[in-house]
């Protein structure tokens, strides 16, 4: 092992552990960073425990100072935990400024998104496939990504968030050749069309999972500039080209994905030279690494399959004289669109109350004695009260915003489906909005298996009510099957996180 490379793990070391006792605990750390036996010859030394034994020895002589130690325990200051918030809202707001942009479109200028009925359902079901299939991608692309950046391993976070990005690339290539046959066979839609659904679904599978990239990154603000820039584009070409609105569809996110694609090399290159160290890293077995990550990829598919599900079975349930095999009610979509657009401004503050709960609960865990189990409950309970409180207040606040806001930019009085859409949607939202907070809780305590089943049995429930409902008495019922949906999400979810805070410590320490 040469010095470099020495002072690299032994850095690792010092920042990941405020003081260790025994060898064995540096060859866990190092296992832990993704090195192996294989590793350790590579460096000199016959297997692991030989190198943390020379690792130890080292930490001996240079020792953590107390100041380090102390500074770890001590709270944020506003700057990092203005950085933290962006950060945690940046993956969101990728897909709520889309939406508002489409949204506040619909309303002041309804002509320009206008398209066919045909075309607009092809778009309409690439779009909700694009968020389901790519999910589960996204998911773990931020997982670890987020965990090696924690490490200050930009290189094994680029590897690892690329090589995530071409599997879920060749899968979404794989889907859609698949979509186009059974489109084909089933007569679903024309030709023409299914070829620029398929296109459409590639570009946006593609900038979901860019956008979840640029936010592990931190540099998510880029996200809403790319937006910007993308729209501001298409409205010069709008202008000077006079093209049709599909083609425009159609070509908005394939220039955001370009940016995007921009933004993550130059974001990559000035990581990897801000810490030239990290291209000594050995890299983790993939086939370790993926079976890591499979349950957060079971995670962001149920959980996206859920977000949608009431639109699929409301999109199916359109009348057979029309003619269409699939499309959305407007008056359904108008009132939906209203409250997801609610639930995806929450969904940031969640992500960012989330965290701020979980570093609240590891800062007492280092502060209070062991002996003082029933302060840290105590503790904890009023602190989740309090962020459960917020997500409330705030989705109220938003979705009552927005519909006061979009209300008087139509000059048609709301009809009576799209009123009734919007409460039993708006209800549904707001209980999976405060379902996400205790599902980040359960997947940071190693409890996502529990989140998983709770939105698997959602989704269930979501689309057997809702396709009952909708063909039976009409597309706005399609809402029920969300509220009811959203409830066993919240009642799985919201006992599985009481269990947890009924033994904090234990939790803790197995997480």
């Amino acid at each position: 092992m040469n010095h470099k490379e020495d002072k690299v793990l032994l850095m690792d070391a010092q920042e990941s552990t405020a003081q260790v006792v025994h060898a064995r605990e540096v060859a866990a750390l190092i296992e832990s960073l993704g090195h192996t036996d294989r590793s350790a010859r590579e460096w000199g030394f016959p297997d692991i425990f030989s190198l943390a034994e020379h690792l130890f020895a080292r930490l001996q002589q240079n020792p953590v100072p107390d100041q380090r130690v102390r500074q770890k325990g001590e709270r944020l200051s506003l700057w990092e935990e203005t950085r933290c918030a962006l950060r945690k809202f940046s993956l969101s707001l990728a897909y709520a400024i889309p939406w508002m942009v489409m949204l506040t479109l619909e309303y002041l200028r309804p002509d320009a998104l206008r398209v066919s009925p045909e075309i607009g359902g092809a778009l309409s079901l690439s779009l909700i496939g694009s968020l389901i299939t790519t999910g589960g991608f996204v998911q773990m692309i931020f997982r670890s990504g987020n965990f090696y950046y924690g490490l200050k391993e930009p290189v094994l976070a680029h590897r690892t968030y690329m090589s995530l990005v071409n599997i879920g690339l060749t899968t979404t290539l794989f889907l859609t050749l698949l979509g186009i046959m059974v489109g084909s066979y089933f007569h679903l839609f024309a030709g023409n069309y299914l070829v620029l659904a398929a296109i459409n679904y590639l570009a946006l599978s593609l900038l979901w999972m860019l956008c979840a990239v640029l936010s592990v990154q931190g540099i998510g603000w880029s996200i809403p500039v790319i937006f910007f820039l993308s729209i501001l584009t298409i409205g010069l070409i709008k202008i000077l080209l006079n093209l049709g609105t599909t083609i425009l569809l159609i070509l908005c996110p394939s220039l955001a994905v370009g940016l995007a694609l921009g933004c993550v090399l130059a974001g990559s290159y000035h990581a990897e030279k801000k810490h030239p160290e990290s291209k000594y890293s050995a890299r983790p077995r993939g086939g370790v690494m993926l079976i890591s990550l499979v349950q957060f990829y079971v995670y962001g598919t149920v959980y996206f399959s859920f977000l949608f599900a009431d639109r699929l079975t409301a999109g199916s349930a359109v009348p057979w004289v029309s003619g269409l095999s699939f499309g959305i009610d407007a008056a359904y979509k108008k009132g939906t669109d209203l409250v997801l657009l609610a639930f995806l401004i929450t969904a940031a503050l969640v992500e960012y109350l989330a965290d701020s709960f979980l570093r609240f609960w590891q800062r007492l865990a280092a502060e209070l004695p062991q002996a003082a189990s029933d302060q840290l409950i105590v503790s904890l309970w009023k602190r989740h009260s309090k962020s459960m409180l917020a997500i409330f207040t705030a989705f109220v606040v938003i979705s009552l915003s927005a519909w006061f806001a979009f209300s008087r930019l139509s000059s048609l009085a709301p009809a009576p489906r799209l009123l009734e859409t919007a409460v039993l949607g708006g209800l549904g939202y707001l209980m999976l909005s405060v379902a996400l907070l205790e599902i980040i809780i359960l997947a940071s305590v190693n409890a996502i298996s529990t989140a998983s089943l709770a939105f698997a049995l959602g989704v269930a429930v979501n689309l057997l009510t809702g396709y009952g409902l909708s063909h039976l008495c009409g597309a706005q019922y399609a809402a029920v099957g969300l509220l009811a949906g959203s409830a066993v999400v919240l009642w799985i979810s919201n006992a599985a996180v009481r269990r947890v805070l009924r033994h904090p410590d234990y939790h803790y320490s197995i997480s």
